[in-house]
């Protein structure tokens, strides 16, 4: 699509990694109106917004060099730090800053599942503008198709295949981020929902979505396994979706409800 900006120019940029910066500059400013509009420290959000993009960034890099690209890596040592460049991971990133959440709320003595409903809700924000970031790069490009949907990729320096017709899977990702953002927004202003909830809908919905847009995606570096059958990510959406659906019945249905 358009991997660069200003090209040939002295402020040339990788549209990607402009676009990444954004999602994770608005994702904070999103989750410090949230957090205000709860009587929240806009400020706790905004320093834990930072450290999420730190651990996130971090957590996304590393998991795409070990399990995406580590032979790669392992011949061409400087490359990892030429992250402009793309390579991230995005559940690598979410199984890195999850911690980091946890950690830095418990310090703080604030409510784990409040500050939950926010973080999902502004993540899927910056997930929206990230896969923008995707579709300019060429990068988490889908396989050949011949639906009406079908987008074609004609710069050479994009990561996807150039002139074929294939599936939209970033646009996709992005339209159901952004829904799922506003959907959350929407759901959070009822009094009546229980803290927990919106987080646990929203990362049990995102986790069935990437499982069946998986079967869309024609990158076969991203990790294929039993016969290129099933990727990482699905096998992530799988585990990460049986979670989802204990935690939710023990909020639910054990002793005591949504404490």
């Amino acid at each position: 699509m358009l991997p660069v900006l200003f090209s040939e120019t002295i402020i040339e940029t990788p549209t990607y990694f402009l676009l990444y910066l954004s999602a994770f500059f608005f994702g904070i400013l999103l989750l410090s109106r949230l957090a205000r509009s709860k009587s929240l420290s806009p400020v706790l959000a905004i320093d834990l917004g930072i450290l999420l993009f730190i651990s996130g960034f971090l957590g996304a890099r590393l998991f795409h060099i070990f399990f995406e690209a580590f032979d790669y890596y392992l011949e061409n040592p400087l490359a990892v730090l030429y992250f402009w460049q793309g390579g991230f991971v995005l559940y690598g990133g979410v199984l890195a800053s999850v911690p980091v959440a946890i950690f830095v709320l418990k310090r703080r003595g604030q409510d784990l599942w409040t500050w939950a409903d926010l973080l999902v809700t502004s993540f899927f924000l910056g997930l929206g503008i990230g896969r923008l970031g995707c579709l300019s790069a060429g990068c988490c490009y889908g396989s050949v198709t011949d639906w009406w949907w079908g987008i074609i990729f004609r710069k050479p320096e994009a990561a996807a295949p150039s002139h074929l017709v294939l599936h939209p899977t970033q646009i996709l990702e992005s339209l159901f981020a952004f829904g799922l953002c506003l959907t959350l927004i929407i759901w959070g202003r009822r009094t009546n929902l229980k803290p927990g909830f919106l987080a646990l809908v929203g990362g049990g919905s995102y986790a069935v979505f990437r499982f069946f847009l998986e079967f869309l995606r024609g990158d076969k570096d991203r990790g294929l396994y039993l016969q290129d059958s099933i990727s990482t990510s699905q096998i992530i959406s799988i585990l990460a979706l049986a979670t989802i659906v204990y935690l939710f019945w023990a909020r639910l249905y054990k002793r005591g409800g949504w404490r």
